[in-house]
Formats: structure tokens, sequence, C-alpha cells
């Protein structure tokens, strides 16, 4: 930063000049701000707004975000139920439509049937072993 010498005089090093210089620069901007009462209030103001009051800007900002996400997922979920309704409607037609969705969704069977599952793992599909060999 800075020393004094034996002789009473202030030697600054390279690095601490440009910060000496912002700070003057802050110091005089701090002047004119607060010598004028109104121009200081209202930067008060602001700055209390911005960051230390309940409903300060940046939880605003975040609430608004929030908000937002909360009303996408409430319009993608109100389409989904629209389709499961759809759906129970359309399986309380018929009891074929029914038997169809049991025997797709939850591997129903009768008792002289038997059920096979076919998964394709995407580690052994067909083109993997072709790019390795």
């Amino acid at each position: 930063m800075f020393w004094i010498s034996s002789k009473i005089k202030l030697h600054f090093d390279s690095g601490f000049l440009p910060y000496l210089c912002t700070m003057k620069r802050f110091i005089s901007l701090a002047r004119l701000t607060f010598s004028n009462f109104y121009l200081g209030t209202s930067f008060l103001f602001l700055v209390w707004i911005t960051f230390f009051d309940g409903n300060d800007l940046i939880s605003l900002f975040n609430n608004q975000v929030k908000l937002k996400e909360t009303e996408s997922e409430i319009k993608f979920f109100r389409n989904k139920i629209n389709l499961v309704i759809a759906e129970q409607n359309s399986l309380k037609g018929s009891s074929a439509a029914m038997e169809k969705f049991a025997r797709e969704r939850f591997l129903m069977k009768r008792d002289d049937e038997e059920v096979f599952l076919i998964t394709e793992d995407a580690d052994n599909s067909m083109f993997d072993w072709i790019s390795k060999n």
C-alpha cells in the first residue's frame, strides 16, 4: 500500500495509485450526491428498497421468476388432467377398451396366457455393436 519514510514523505506502491484515484472519484461523487438533500435521500431510498427492505427488488424478481415457473407447471398439469379425463371417459364406454388398457399398462393377463416383455437397451443396440466392430 504505502509507507512513511523517516523524512515523513508518503511513498506509494505502483498498485495503490489507481485505487487512490478511484477512491477520490468516489468521495467526490458522494459529496455531490449528499450535498443536495433530495439526491442523497433518493439515493438512500433506492439502496434501502433494493437491498434491505422486506420486499426488496431482488426478492421481488426471484418471486416473479418462481411465479412464472409455477404458472407453467399449472398449465402443464391441467393439460395432463384433461388427457387423463379423456382417457377415462373412453375407458368407461366399453369393457374391451378397459381390458386393453389393463393389459398394456398393468401387464395383466389371463390365466392361460404368458406375458413377455421385450425391452431395448441403448447399450445393446445393433448400431452400437456395429460401431464397436
